[in-house]
């Protein structure tokens, strides 16, 4: 590896605080968050990728996304499914190797592993990473009716050297896709090789700020606002737009749209109608009349002339019209013009109110505003209250790459869908739902979560203790086959360092019990004490579970089974059921009116309708249209009714 990707790669290893790593693992780490990175604008935990180990079948990473969103979990398929009406999904498979060769043998393996995690009969045995992936799988495939198209499968085999279209390496490739292509499991199969060049030009481009130029010669300059530095309204070429949107591979900056309250809802009636704008040479020209437009914000621009160098800056709004110009950029001539409004600010408010005021017309989820509210604001100022100690700082992400500019360990990040996870886990003792996508937790959770009376100290502690944990496991003072539980450690960390018997979200005497959970958490040596104590206890009820082990992380009943009382809820029966329609109505113990239930609440199974009669436990949410059930599992093992 040579001295600049040597440095890429610490540099890495200590934002991620992966630094006590072998050489060899930062650079598995540093390869995966690399090429994922670029796939998804969703924040990920980087070892969440990797399925190194013994029976790894030669891959070291894996990543599924649907609709550009990482998935873990069935109820993640669910949720992005249910949130567009249809499903994109995309397999990426890594290899990394740091020597600096490609060798034939070795991007055989990794081929041939590729082949036997879509094989129908597998012959070679897998560790739980690659089984849990291939169960993933599964699931995904047998919701195949729902797809736009079949997946898209990317391979990516990376080497610290430099790469060579040698005959023979590209023949055992050749032959192995054509195996592959042949399972007509997918749309598109593509194989990149990825060398020390290619790493670093990646790198690069993920932590340095996005900056491009453009000639926007066709504006008007906005009056002086208060909190915006200056402001522009105005068209642009489409053609200089995507230059705006797209990398240095003509590839879209998925992250750019990271702070879009709706994802690309792909071939949609309304997408089609502009898209076919493009379709008629006569007519193109009518795009700037026919669209509303984008918003962009960005943090400073330098212009020279009608030249514009814009710099750290986001699309807030336009999503669709962006995703269907790049879907027909080989269309789009020097005529067709874009309407475009450019906010330059660093005021973290005004980029809020912008993002709220130009999508206030589209329907969005809970998860869009979330970090918007006034408790996240003062949640953010909580967290920077502990900035004389470096050691207990943490910085709240309240808005995507808020911190990008900054000397900051990614490690101290906090990003909201991080802070759900931690909170639900350790305050509300359900680590078993932490797999779920953060969008679901907000809702199954609406009333119990975020609160404006809720004091912010237990949402730091939890946060912190998240972190802590994380770092025990990256420095391998914590064996690895324990992460997988480490939701449920901080449940049981909170448990013995401040007490079974937690006061109320709103009272003062909160504080002092997270004051002295954080007292453990502070000190590296009963952390440490209190992780391992939790770690046994975790152990030991494995040991006597009765259930489905190899899920248990995911399963309430092992939560219950850990600390007897905690994680049961309401049940009921189903009263009413319309499979047609798709909604009924539940009897709730303790609820004197039945509660609405609609199908997309009901998990554990594919076909999610419910029969009359049947018994539920479900979380009963209070909404605007009244009480909702959410997260809705069916007690016995019918299968509910059939369309």
């Amino acid at each position: 590896m040579d001295k600049i990707l040597t440095s890429y790669v610490e540099d890495f290893a200590a934002k991620q605080g992966f630094t006590s790593l072998p050489p060899a693992d930062k650079f598995h780490h540093f390869v995966n968050y690399c090429i994922v990175s670029r796939a998804t604008s969703d924040g990920f935990d980087i070892e969440d990728l990797s399925t190194e180990g013994e029976g790894d079948t030669g891959v070291d990473g894996v990543a599924v996304l649907v609709n550009g969103h990482i998935v873990s979990s069935p109820e993640d398929v669910d949720y992005f499914r249910d949130r567009v009406g249809r499903m994109d999904v995309e397999f990426i498979f890594i290899q990394s190797k740091s020597g600096a060769h490609f060798r034939a043998a070795e991007m055989g393996t990794f081929l041939f592993g590729v082949k036997e995690f879509f094989s129908e009969k597998p012959q070679a045995r897998t560790n739980s990473a690659i089984s849990a992936f291939r169960d993933l799988k599964d699931y995904i495939y047998k919701l195949s009716i729902e797809m736009n198209r079949s997946p898209l499968c990317a391979l990516y085999y990376a080497a610290a050297g430099e790469w060579h279209e040698d005959a023979n390496l590209m023949a055992r490739v050749n032959r192995e896709m054509t195996e592959l292509e042949a399972t007509h499991l997918f749309s598109s199969v593509t194989f990149n090789p990825i060398d020390a060049d290619r790493l670093k030009t990646l790198y690069r481009t993920l932590r340095n700020k996005v900056e491009c130029e453009i000639l926007f010669d066709k504006h008007t300059i906005l009056p002086q606002i208060a909190g915006v530095t200056e402001a522009y309204l105005g068209i642009l070429p489409c053609q200089d737009y995507l230059r705006l949107i797209t990398d240095e591979n003509g590839d879209i900056r998925r992250g750019l749209f990271y702070d879009n309250v709706r994802d690309f809802q792909g071939d949609n009636p309304v997408n089609r109608e502009i898209a076919a704008t493009f379709d008629d040479v006569g007519s193109s020209g009518h795009f700037v009349l026919l669209n509303n437009g984008v918003t962009i914000v960005a943090r400073s621009i330098n212009k020279v002339g009608a030249k514009f160098r814009v710099t750290d800056y986001q699309i807030v709004n336009g999503c669709q019209t962006s995703h269907v110009i790049y879907r027909n950029r080989e269309r789009v001539d020097a005529g067709v013009y874009l309407p475009v409004k450019l906010v330059v600010t660093d005021d973290g408010e005004v980029t809020n109110r912008v993002i709220r005021a130009t999508n206030r017309q589209t329907e969005v989820k809970v998860e869009a505003f979330e970090s918007l509210t006034p408790f996240h604001r003062t949640l953010e100022e909580f967290y920077a209250s502990f900035a004389k100690d470096a050691s207990k700082r943490l910085y709240y992400e309240r808005r995507s790459k808020q911190y990008q500019s900054l000397p900051i360990p990614e490690r101290a990040i906090v990003s909201l869908a991080m802070q759900c996870k931690a909170f639900l886990a350790m305050f509300l003792d359900e680590p078993h739902s932490t797999p779920r996508y953060y969008g679901e937790i907000l809702t199954a959770t609406r009333g119990r979560m975020f609160q404006h009376d809720h004091r912010p100290f237990p949402y730091y502690t939890a946060a912190y203790c998240l972190v802590r944990v994380a770092d025990l496991f990256r420095q391998r003072k914590l064996p690895l086959r324990c992460r997988k539980f480490r939701y449920h450690m901080m449940m049981l960390i909170r448990m013995t360092a401040g007490g079974t018997k937690m006061p109320a979200m709103t009272s003062n005497a909160m504080d002092k019990y997270c004051e002295d959970i954080c007292t453990v958490l502070w000190d590296d040596t009963r952390l440490l004490d209190h992780a391992k104590r939790a770690i046994a206890s975790i152990d030991n009820a494995m040991q006597t579970f009765a259930g489905n082990k190899y899920l248990a992380k995911r399963l309430r009943s092992f939560t219950t089974h850990l600390v007897p009382g905690v994680g049961a809820r309401p049940r009921g029966r189903v009263t009413y059921f319309n499979c047609e329609r798709g909604f009924g109505f539940v009897a709730v113990e303790g609820f004197d009116k039945d509660v609405f239930v609609h199908y997309t609440a009901i998990k554990g199974t594919i076909d999610r309708y419910l029969r009359p009669g049947e018994q539920v436990e479900c979380d009963v949410v209070e909404t605007e249209r009244g009480l909702q059930a959410e997260d809705v599992v069916r007690i016995d093992s019918s299968e509910g009714c059939r369309r």
